[in-house]
């Protein structure tokens, strides 16, 4: 059954932890791999930082939490001894804020080692160290209050092993370290016996370990009997544990090992036996369930599904189409993989998940398999999968009043539009690497990499995280609005040379052609790189025309700067202004660009981001009509638009309201289905439903939060006079049959 989710997740977890590691474990933060070290997790990809002088002093790559909750974890299976590190205060000559080492059990109960308050390290790097534990088997480090201005640099992070000095008890099993109470896998042929052996080590140095009776439980413990065992091992040896494995049947044949001994903390030592009787796992039963969002932005869905008894799950998502895929048993798959005409959003025993690559009014129809097994073995549930849609609002961090002072029919309209997105968060511009780049821009690929597309040349930039802008990416951050244009060149602190709406990631090769010369359609080239290219106008100005889908993007950056920052230090940004600052950009062209390619759902979800950063938008996305208003050589207002430019841009606006829909509301009827409501907007009641049959209405905030649950016999009037302004999302669902319909409200 297809459903149609705007159900809102009580708990949503972000955190991914990568593995367990053995001990010892380091890492200098220096190599670039793949993924992060085995063991080794973050919740953002931001705490790396090239160009820093690390520990050893040479100008390489060090961790930088950045922050507030920004943490760098280690997840190990050995019982832990001495923690090293280095702390270094970037920004400030000695740290402010808050940072703290703290230990769990399980990941999910921290208690603090060590906290660092302002001024316990400076702007030179120190050494500390810390014991947790033994039972502990995780070690974070959380900047857990940020401090604007400063960060706190981490490099050259140690775990030792304790070195027991009574009996410590390790098993392995074909070369690899088994911790207590995980899973080995293995096959063998029907009614043929595979022996399994375990090696058992005494790791410590005081007393030989005692070895006790071994049994064997589970639905196929019948598949199993003990061989030989070892009664004692001395210090610092090992013997072998050998286990006999005759699968009767074929699939999966799980069992669990539980072996004695007088470790003081493992006993017993447990081993999950997840044999393979001929070829494959066995199926899993049922697919999992009940499909729910927990994040419901334009830019970033997370979502999460009640669990099947399975071992694992893949998630496939296709925007805007069915999803026509299927998965073949003995693959892998991975996330970013291509399959079918669905891409891999997630692979893994978790039952959350995100999509990265969200985008303003989109369908993301989802899928979500079962699997049991891994590596050749691995075996899909195909039928019945978990399916669902998520839809994405046109926006959701703008607030309902936030453009209740813009008329366009008042000469001060240019001024109020300044007003208005003024004043605002400043970024700092070298965070635009963690702010933007893996958070908003980067997308999904295989081998743990993700992609960048230079908007100027339309390359696609793989990377193996951490992201950093050179050597491996060739990247860099243009300023759409060149520096050398501003009434303020050459000055990097300010406002304007950081503001995010106009710095795009382009390649430095296109980003050079670019230079600081205006756009333009380019009918002579005299260079040119992927899809951008630089040449002379029809005036014979040299200019730089990007590839087609950029033109729009850029034009409206370019818009919003002169808007946002005229007269902001008393700096005329009229474009007859700049002229003498030698950029000649033709208004009409930044005019025609951006009627010719309005805001997409990328554009909204872009500046929806960048909201949610600076705390202001670029209007001009928000509502296109608005250009027409505006006359950019002198930043005064058009009384008079032009009556094409009203035309071609009428319809193209997320606030604050949809001209772009019926008379009577925002998509208020669907004369396919006999869906109504209406009216749209609203201060006090809506009437809303389906004359045919009885309806399940549901009204979610922005946010994804349910404020409405009622069940209509047909078309009813409903009260929403106490929810706050506002735009909210409506989901209507038959009780009859499949039928579904979605509405956007706007709650005056």
């Amino acid at each position: 059954m297809k459903n149609i989710l705007f159900s809102l997740c009580l708990s949503f977890c972000s955190l991914h932890v990568i593995g367990q590691t053995t001990l010892p474990t380091s890492w200098d933060f220096n190599s670039t791999p793949a993924s992060l070290p085995t063991g080794w997790s973050t919740n953002t990809t931001a705490n790396y930082s090239s160009g820093l002088i690390d520990n050893n002093g040479s100008t390489s790559v060090a961790g930088k939490l950045q922050v507030t909750d920004h943490y760098v974890t280690i997840h190990f299976f050995d019982e832990p001894g001495n923690v090293s590190y280095n702390l270094k205060s970037y920004g400030t000559p000695t740290f402010m804020g808050t940072l703290e080492i703290q230990e769990s059990v399980n990941g999910t109960s921290w208690s603090t080692m060590h906290t660092f308050n302002s001024g316990d390290f400076s702007s030179s790097w120190a050494q500390f160290s810390d014991t947790p534990d033994i039972t502990s088997r995780y070690i974070r480090f959380i900047l857990s209050n940020k401090i604007s201005g400063t960060n706190a640099g981490l490099d050259d992070v140690s775990i030792l092993a304790n070195v027991p000095t009574i009996q410590e008890m390790n098993v392995q099993f074909e070369g690899n370290d088994i911790p207590n109470n995980s899973a080995v896998q293995f096959a063998e042929n029907l009614s043929s016996t595979k022996v399994l052996k375990f090696g058992i080590e005494n790791l410590g140095t005081g007393s030989s370990l005692t070895i006790g009776a071994s049994s064997i439980s589970g639905s196929a413990a019948s598949d199993y009997s003990v061989g030989s065992s070892p009664s004692s091992i001395g210090t610092l040896s090992n013997d072998s544990l050998e286990i006999n494995f005759t699968p009767s049947v074929s699939g999966s044949r799980v069992a669990t090992l539980s072996i004695v001994n007088d470790d003081p903390n493992e006993n017993p030592y447990i081993i999950n036996l997840n044999g393979i009787g001929g070829t494959g796992a066995s199926e899993p039963s049922a697919n999992p369930t009940n499909l729910s969002v927990g994040m419901l932005k334009t830019y970033r869905v997370g979502a999460s599904f009640n669990p099947s008894i399975a071992e694992g799950y893949v998630v496939l998502y296709k925007k805007n189409a069915p999803i026509n895929a299927t998965l073949l048993d003995g693959v892998e798959y991975e996330k970013g993989q291509g399959l079918g005409n669905a891409k891999v959003a997630y692979v893994g025993t978790n039952t959350t998940f995100w999509l990265n690559e969200a985008t303003a009014n989109d369908t993301f129809h989802i899928k979500v398999y079962a699997f049991n097994g891994t590596g050749q073995f691995i075996n899909y549930k195909n039928d019945s999968p978990l399916q669902g849609e998520i839809i994405t609002p046109m926006a959701t961090m703008i607030d309902a009043n936030y453009y209740n002072s813009i008329d366009v029919n008042q000469n001060s309209f240019v001024e109020d539009l300044h007003d208005v997105i003024n004043p605002h968060t400043i970024r700092f511009y070298s965070n635009y690497k963690s702010d933007i780049v893996p958070q908003f821009i980067a997308r999904d690929t295989t081998n743990n990499q993700r992609v960048v597309t230079g908007v100027y040349s339309n390359d696609q930039v793989v990377y193996s995280p951490p992201f950093a802008w050179t050597p491996t990416t060739s990247l860099n951050r243009e300023h759409t609005f060149p520096a050398s244009w501003m009434p303020s060149a050459g000055s990097t602190g300010t406002a304007e040379y950081q503001d995010r709406h106009h710095l795009f990631p382009t390649v430095s090769t296109a980003n050079g052609q670019r230079s600081n010369e205006p756009l333009g359609e380019v009918i002579t080239a005299t260079s040119s790189y992927g899809d951008g290219k630089r040449g002379t106008d029809a005036f014979g100005n040299t200019v730089y025309e990007p590839r087609e889908e950029q033109k729009g993007d850029a034009a409206r950056a370019i818009l919003y700067m002169m808007s946002a920052y005229n007269n902001a230090q008393t700096d005329n940004w009229a474009l007859d202004n700049l002229l003498s600052n030698g950029p000649n950009q033709r208004q009409e062209v930044l005019v025609n660009w951006h009627i010719n390619d309005l805001p997409s759902g990328y554009e909204h979800a872009r500046n929806d981001y960048i909201d949610s950063l600076q705390g202001n938008r670029n209007p001009f996305v928000d509502s296109a009509q608005w250009v027409c208003y505006i006359d950019f050589r002198t930043m005064n207002y058009r009384s008079t638009p032009d009556s094409t430019c009203l035309a071609l841009t009428s319809g193209s606006t997320t606030a604050p309201v949809d001209t772009n829909d019926s008379t009577i509301g925002v998509r208020g009827i669907d004369s396919d289905n006999n869906w109504i409501m209406y009216p749209n907007p609203s201060s006090t009641f809506i009437t809303i439903g389906n004359n045919d049959f009885e309806s399940i209405l549901f009204i979610y905030d922005s946010q994804g939060r349910m404020k409405l649950n009622e069940t209509l016999n047909a078309v009813e009037t409903i009260d929403v006079s106490k929810l706050p302004s506002g735009i909210y999302h409506i989901n209507l669902q038959s009780t009859l049959n499949e039928t579904r319909q979605n509405f956007r409200l706007i709650k005056e």
